[in-house]
């Protein structure tokens, strides 16, 4: 292929500066700035080996960086355009994000400015979801919100569902609970306008009804877990009814029926079992125990609880071992034994990774409750006031005033539901 001077080096140049990136961290270790620098002024034309290694680096190819100025054919573009697509749906496949996070930053510097929306669209959101991945949410978040202002969003109401809903889920493990609330919302609010059966329609009722038990709109919960149950009912067996089912039972245990919310919680746990969703069965089996410590029959306490240990046995991380700790905890004080509570209390990291600001609270609270049992008052009073302290900071007002009002009475009221045992999925 010729390449032609200077639109070749413009190309480089303005994908380079979209994925932020420097003219060294494009140079490698084979070539050198101020080579890359002369490339892109259109005073070198590159070799076939340095131009292959040039669009490897920006996640393109060299016939796209060969496009000129000159008016494109419009299939020819969009060909190229869904061709880098495949390419870094390739590589979210095997487990590189960075290289697809390069790879989607390419296609939607170039898909810019021209007529391929639908394209652009598609390489804008599954950059999102590639951050996510990479664990960037700050650029995550600028990421949704740029695609809820995107026209192509706006018109199509399943798309504008879509990025409201993730954007509820990273606002909700971000601790910004009110934030969520509105987010999800807008994601029901856009779905009505969508027949009765499509899953956005549940998916977003699911999301605003997680945000609203969280941050302790408790009463509203209630109605919210019975549509959604009504929305769940046609859809296939799965993830999603599975998560459907544990919303609902959330609501339906602080209304005061624990026993239907342990049997809603066993129904979504037989349909989620044969699903690859690891990390959501792990979570959804300390919902169970937690739940069942709290409300349910001793026996069936007890087996949840070996469950528990099982299930943390097959993924050994610090969260994993912190939420571990805190049912043997939650466990230890169901069977009135403090000693076993304070040891596994011991263990509990409220700072552990991957646990959210809500969750580093419920962890303080279990810890505050097994100092309580030990008949340590000073350490106890010390962590229910964090604990309090970290639910305010996520805006999960109700739940820090539970928390206050355990600490003044001296210990939990022995009727009505536990809130701080409801995990949510």
């Amino acid at each position: 292929m010729t390449i032609e001077q200077p639109a070749f080096g413009k190309r480089v140049r303005e994908i380079r500066r979209a994925q932020g990136l420097s003219q060294g961290d494009l140079a490698g270790d084979d070539l050198s700035p101020s080579y890359v620098s002369l490339v892109e002024n259109g005073r070198r034309i590159p070799g076939a080996k340095i131009a292959r290694s040039i669009a490897e680096r920006l996640g393109t190819t060299v016939e796209a960086l060969s496009t000129t100025d000159q008016p494109a054919d419009g299939l020819t573009q969009r060909l190229g355009l869904v061709g880098q697509l495949v390419a870094a749906r390739a590589s979210q496949l095997a487990g590189d994000w960075p290289a697809a996070r390069r790879q989607l930053e390419a296609v939607v510097a170039q898909a810019d400015g021209t007529d391929h929306d639908e394209v652009r669209w598609e390489a804008r959101w599954e950059l999102a979801t590639v951050l996510g991945r990479l664990d960037d949410p700050a650029r995550h978040e600028a990421a949704l919100r740029e695609l809820l202002d995107d026209p192509v969003t706006r018109s199509a109401p399943v798309l504008h569902a879509r990025v409201a809903i993730e954007l509820t889920h990273l606002l909700r493990a971000a601790g910004r609970l009110s934030e969520a609330v509105r987010s999800a919302e807008d994601a029901v609010r856009v779905t009505a306008e969508l027949e009765a059966g499509r899953p956005e329609r549940a998916q977003a009722r699911m999301a605003l009804l997680c945000a609203s038990v969280d941050s302790g709109e408790w009463s509203r919960a209630d109605e919210l877990g019975a549509q959604l149950r009504a929305e769940v009912a046609p859809l296939p067996a799965g993830e999603l009814r599975a998560g459907a089912l544990w919303a609902a039972a959330g609501a339906q245990y602080l209304r005061g029926d624990a026993a239907g919310a342990l049997e809603l919680l066993a129904e979504a746990d037989a349909l989620i079992a044969s699903t690859d969703g690891m990390r959501l069965r792990l979570r959804l089996v300390r919902a169970r125990t937690l739940l069942a410590l709290a409300a349910g029959p001793s026996a069936e306490a007890d087996a949840l609880l070996e469950r528990s240990r099982q299930a943390a046995a097959l993924v050994d991380t610090p969260s994993v071992r912190s939420w571990l700790a805190l049912v043997e905890t939650a466990g230890a004080l169901r069977h009135d034994d403090p000693e076993a509570a304070a040891a596994h209390a011991a263990a509990i990291d409220p700072e552990a990774a991957e646990l959210s600001p809500l969750d580093r609270a419920r962890a303080l609270l279990h810890v505050a409750r097994a100092h309580r049992a030990g008949h340590r008052p000073a350490e106890a009073e010390e962590s229910f006031k964090a604990a309090a302290a970290g639910y305010e900071r996520a805006g999960a007002f109700r739940l820090a005033l539970e928390t206050w009002r355990e600490l003044s009475a001296g210990a939990r009221a022995a009727e009505g539901p536990d809130p701080h045992a409801v995990l949510m999925p």
